[in-house]
C-alpha cells in the first residue's frame, strides 16, 4: 500500500460518491436492532451509518459483504465492553435471520472472526464511540489510520486473505 496525499475527509467524499450510501429508513429492521446505537437491543461496538461509514473509510473496505463482515467485526472487536454472548448472537443472527443479501456467509463469518482480533488488538478502543473532529477528517489519510493504529502491512495482510474469498465468490456469481 503506498502513502495516500488524500485527506480523511477527501477518502470519506470519494466513498459517499463511490457507494451506495443507504438512508436509516431504509434498513432492515433486524439489522436495525442490533447494530444501531438508538436499538433498545444493540449490541456493543453499534454505530450509526455516518461513523460506520467513516470506519469503512479507514479500514478501506467497499461495501460488499466480506467488507462489511470485516467492518463489523473491527467495530465490535473493538469495543472493550463486548460480551462473548454478543459474539455468538450477532453471529447466528447475521448468517441465520439477516436478510438474504446481508447474510453472511461461513466465510464471511470468518472474516469477521479475523476483523474482531483485528480490532481487540488495537489499543485504541471503541472506534464505534469516536466523536470525528474537524481535525481528523482535515488530517491526511495515513494519519488518521496511524491514530488509530491502522497500518498498511497489517491491513493488507488481512485484506490479501479475504480478497482470495471475496473472488471465489465473485467466480460463483
Amino acid at each position: 500500500m503506498t502513502i495516500s496525499p488524500w485527506t480523511f475527509r477527501e477518502k470519506y467524499h470519494k466513498f459517499c460518491d463511490v457507494s451506495t450510501t443507504v438512508n436509516q429508513g431504509d434498513i432492515p429492521f433486524i439489522i436495525w436492532l442490533f447494530e444501531n446505537p438508538k436499538s433498545w437491543f444493540h449490541l456493543n461496538g453499534a454505530c450509526d451509518l455516518k461513523k460506520h461509514d467513516m470506519i469503512h473509510v479507514l479500514l478501506e473496505c467497499d461495501q460488499s459483504n466480506a467488507d462489511e463482515a470485516f467492518v463489523i467485526g473491527f467495530t465490535m472487536g473493538n469495543d472493550k465492553n463486548i460480551k462473548p454472548w454478543e459474539v455468538k448472537l450477532f453471529k447466528f443472527i447475521s448468517n441465520r435471520l439477516y436478510p438474504k443479501k446481508n447474510r453472511f456467509t461461513k466465510g464471511e463469518l470468518e472474516i469477521f472472526d479475523d476483523a474482531f482480533d483485528y480490532g481487540k488488538s488495537r489499543n485504541y478502543n471503541e472506534i464505534a464511540n469516536y466523536n470525528w473532529s474537524e481535525q481528523e477528517m482535515n488530517s491526511l489519510f495515513d494519519d488518521v489510520q496511524r491514530t488509530f493504529q491502522i497500518f498498511p502491512n497489517e491491513l493488507e495482510y488481512y485484506k490479501c486473505k479475504y480478497n482470495e474469498y471475496k473472488e471465489q465468490c465473485n467466480e460463483n456469481n
